[in-house]
C-alpha cells in the first residue's frame, strides 16, 4: 500500500463529475440521499428524518478523513457544480492494505452512467495509486444496479451473510464483492 496517499487528499475527476474532498458543507447531499425511501431500498438503515441525523453522519465522514481511515468524497457534476451524491474508500485498513467501497447517488441522476464514470476514478486511484490490495463491497441481494456495477468493475461475489444486519424493523442479508488487485505487493 503506498502510505502517501495520505499526504493530500485527491481531487479527482471524470468526463462529466468532479469528485471532490467531503466538506462541512456537504450537509445537503447526505440529507437528500439518506432521506430518500428509494434511495434506501437496498441499505440496511432508517431514512433520515432531521438534518441533525445528517450532520452526525456528516461528522462522522470527516473524522474519517481526518484520521486517515477513509477518503470520503463529494460527487459534483461539472457542467452545474451541482452535487449529485457522495462515497469513497473507507475502514481503510493498512495492515491488511484493504478498503471498503461506498457510494450513492441522488436519485433524479440514477440511470445516466455518472456512477460508471466515479467508479472508474475510484478504482483507478485506489488500484492505481493507493495500491490497495483488496476493495470490497457490501451490497444487500436484490440491489441488481450496484451489483452490475461491480461485476462490470471486475469484482467477483465472495460471500454471502445470512442474516447479517438489522433496519427498518427486519434482518438483512449482505454479500461481499471484492476486487482483488493482482499488481499489489
Amino acid at each position: 500500500m503506498n502510505e502517501k496517499i495520505f499526504e493530500m487528499f485527491p481531487i479527482l475527476e471524470s468526463e462529466r463529475v468532479v469528485i471532490k474532498q467531503m466538506q462541512k458543507t456537504d450537509i445537503d447531499v447526505i440529507y437528500d440521499f439518506n432521506s430518500c425511501k428509494e434511495s434506501l431500498k437496498y441499505i440496511a438503515r432508517n431514512p433520515y428524518k432531521t438534518i441533525k441525523e445528517a450532520e452526525e453522519k456528516l461528522s462522522f465522514h470527516l473524522s474519517r478523513n481526518e484520521d486517515k481511515t477513509a477518503f470520503w468524497w463529494t460527487f459534483t457534476l461539472k457542467s452545474t457544480d451541482e452535487k449529485i451524491g457522495y462515497g469513497g474508500l473507507f475502514d481503510i485498513s493498512t495492515t491488511n492494505n484493504k478498503a471498503e467501497i461506498g457510494y450513492g447517488l441522488i436519485k433524479k441522476h440514477w440511470g445516466k452512467g455518472y456512477m460508471s464514470e466515479i467508479m472508474n476514478e475510484i478504482l483507478r486511484f485506489g488500484v492505481s495509486i493507493a495500491e490497495f490490495h483488496k476493495i470490497y463491497g457490501i451490497i444487500i441481494p436484490g440491489n441488481e444496479a450496484s451489483i452490475r456495477l461491480l461485476e462490470k468493475n471486475g469484482f467477483v461475489k465472495e460471500a454471502h451473510l445470512r442474516d447479517h444486519s438489522y433496519a427498518k424493523g427486519q434482518y438483512f442479508d449482505e454479500a461481499i464483492y471484492s476486487l482483488i488487485n493482482q499488481y499489489s505487493s
